[in-house]
């Protein structure tokens, strides 16, 4: 089970300070050209393979079926993550749901103004019950960081995560703009199963803090009776 993933691992030293415990998981962006933070395949590969506790998510923007079953079969992850609009399609759904051998995660990307979904329905309510009917784990990234001390759009997102969780029967995870200074908040509000943080333990971009990321996971760990894991 675990309850805070650090996504866009790019090497072996970060994913070792991750893989303390089975609480965590690291995700690994493959070969998406507009993703800094991306690693190809068979880097992944190579981290993965030494990972002992922590679960390995290989997060990918398909396009095509043929795409997720050469990370699968390269990448050997323990999970896969699919990211961008390739979900928008039910059909794509279905197929997915037919041929997996390891857990799927479906991810939904709010627009960071309009709080509408990327895909299925620009409701992110409506497009997260669809993608509960054929994932496992389901990812929604919204703006909390960013917009956590407003009144206004905190309230609106935090009503959001409320209508998502109570229309799913998956685990849920949240993201977006979480820091070791915002996710006790974040996690005592909205109680997600799990957090996924990326940007949020860098200094520079792309890089990730080793210090940044052992001190957002004691921060998570901390709160673990709030969440329920996934």
């Amino acid at each position: 089970m675990w309850i805070a993933k650090i996504s866009g691992v790019t090497n072996y030293d970060t994913a070792l300070s991750v893989d303390v415990s089975s609480y965590f998981a690291i995700g690994a962006i493959i070969d998406d050209i507009n993703e800094i933070r991306s690693v190809s395949k068979f880097d992944a590969r190579r981290i993965f393979a030494n990972i002992e506790k922590c679960t390995t998510i290989a997060e990918i923007v398909p396009s095509s079926l043929d795409d997720i079953f050469e990370t699968l079969d390269v990448c050997q992850p323990n999970t896969i993550q699919v990211n961008g609009d390739f979900f928008n399609d039910v059909n794509n759904l279905i197929a997915v749901q037919s041929i997996a051998t390891i857990p799927i995660i479906g991810s939904i990307f709010l627009d960071k103004e309009t709080y509408k979904s990327n895909i299925l329905d620009p409701d992110p309510v409506k497009a997260a019950q669809t993608l509960d009917h054929y994932v496992q784990i389901i990812n929604v990234n919204v703006p909390l960081g960013p917009s956590w001390g407003n009144k206004e759009t905190k309230t609106r997102m935090i009503d959001i995560i409320d209508n998502i969780q109570k229309a799913i029967t998956k685990p849920l995870v949240v993201g977006g703009g979480l820091t070791t200074a915002n996710v006790k908040k974040i996690i005592s509000t909205v109680k997600p199963n799990a957090v996924d943080v990326s940007s949020g333990v860098e200094k520079l971009s792309g890089i990730k803090d080793l210090e940044l990321i052992q001190e957002f996971l004691q921060e998570v760990y901390d709160y673990k009776d709030l969440l329920s894991g996934v």
